[in-house]
């Protein structure tokens, strides 16, 4: 028997009788695994049902697959666009693309006032 170092009495195994130091040997501990129930309802026992299947249950919520379909059309679309980059390429070389100058100051300015906003915790934005 072992001794706890704590108060000095011995602590016995509850299957074999053994206390903590008393090492089983390799063989003996595989076997005992081997031996491991298949029937009933504790952990081991649903385990070595599943891995005997070779199925495994897994559920993925909707939410899940939302997130998965989002992150794949993300991944899957090119970082510029080059359509719309000829488009705007060819009607600024014709002519045809009028920016106007006080929709983009306007712009520029709500960017700047919602930056300087949100730098406040305090103080929410209403678009």
């Amino acid at each position: 028997m072992a001794v706890n170092g704590v108060n000095g009495s011995a602590i016995p195994m509850p299957t074999t009788g053994r206390s903590v130091g008393d090492a089983a040997p390799a063989e003996a501990r595989t076997n005992a695994a081997r031996e491991t129930p298949r029937t009933g309802n504790n952990e081991y026992a649903k385990a070595a049902r599943r891995s005997e299947s070779g199925a495994a249950e897994v559920s993925i919520s909707p939410r899940a697959k939302e997130l998965a379909a989002a992150s794949r059309a993300v991944r899957d679309t090119p970082d510029v666009r080059e359509d719309k980059v000829e488009h705007f390429r060819r009607a600024i070389q014709s002519g045809e693309y009028k920016p106007d100058a006080g929709k983009i100051a306007d712009g520029i300015a709500r960017e700047a006032i919602r930056d300087e906003l949100s730098a406040t915790p305090e103080v929410a934005l209403k678009d």
